[in-house]
């Protein structure tokens, strides 16, 4: 595997201008795209999360303790590394327009404000999809220095669908429905319109379907929709172990399933599970329709 280093996390912003300058290149000279991942990984060593980020992050989202930063806002700050890669003319799938299927995180140690840290991406498969391809991307987050083959203080696999674009000759017929039945709420999370640009400017992602109706209505959608991310950690808001409760770590699972559109109100129930999880399922208040079930895995004591 080719390991391609960067010497800063790159930024978002500047990822989906590029990828959307290519997507409109491909279109005008009809080009198509590699069908298989290229065989790479990037690694950016001794990244810092900045305190400015610390302090979007509490405006917008929730509370922040320095030494032990947010499992999604860890996220955030170093999925410039994956997005890196999607963002390459090589890349299989074009990059505007994704959209954000499941998460899977372990967070085994704290990752504190300012600490140095390596980071390494890479994509580790496609998997045919009813309506389309999608990818799963594998970050992996461990202290500078630290060998390749030491666990990762932090680790997740996103996956992401390109609606339309079909490279196995196969198609997966679309799964049928599962009845949901609203359980009772015990929580509620409240969305306006402008939601998706203010954690774009929190998280750096800009994917046109989260800015406005406008740039949304290009890339398939009816209104602006809340960013998987910002689901997860309102999923998560006072739910992880700070620095000194943190133990053996915790993990987290999220599926999305119909999209928030913007503005929203969401409907949350967090339940305790027999093996010591939080299961939390997220919906439409008025048309029952499910947004994500996720599970938080706690540390032990």
């Amino acid at each position: 595997m080719h390991t391609r280093a960067e010497s800063s996390m790159p930024a978002l912003a500047g990822l989906y201008r590029r990828a959307a300058g290519q997507a409109l290149a491909d279109a005008a000279r009809r080009r198509t795209r590699p069908a298989e991942l290229p065989d790479e990984r990037l690694v950016v060593e001794g990244h810092r999360i900045p305190e400015r980020a610390l302090r979007r992050w509490q405006a917008e989202i929730g509370p922040v303790d320095p030494a032990s930063v947010p499992s999604v806002l860890v996220h955030t700050q170093v999925f410039g590394a994956a997005m890196a890669l999607m963002a390459e003319p090589d890349f299989p799938l074009p990059l505007p327009g994704m959209v954000h299927l499941t998460n899977a995180v372990e967070h085994r140690r704290p990752a504190a404000a300012g600490e140095a840290l390596d980071v390494t991406a890479r994509a580790v498969g496609l998997v045919p999809h009813h309506a389309g391809t999608a990818v799963d991307l594998h970050v992996a987050v461990r202290e500078a220095g630290e060998p390749d083959d030491a666990p990762a203080a932090w680790e997740g696999v996103s996956r992401y669908l390109a609606r339309g674009v079909h490279l196995a000759p196969l198609r997966p017929e679309r799964p049928e429905r599962a009845e949901f039945t609203p359980p009772a709420p015990t929580a509620q999370w409240t969305f306006d319109g402008g939601a998706g640009r203010r954690y774009a400017e929190v998280s750096g992602d800009w994917n046109p379907i989260h800015l406005s109706a406008l740039s949304a209505r290009a890339f398939g959608q009816r209104r602006a929709i809340a960013h998987g991310m910002l689901l997860a950690a309102r999923m998560l808001d006072r739910r992880e172990p700070g620095a000194a409760a943190f133990g053996e770590g915790f993990g987290w699972d999220v599926e999305f399933h119909a999209p928030v559109v913007l503005p929203a109100r969401v409907a949350v129930r967090y339940e305790a599970a027999a093996d010591g999880s939080t299961r939390v399922s997220a919906w439409d208040p008025r048309r029952g329709r499910p947004h994500l079930d996720g599970r938080i895995r706690h540390a032990r004591p």
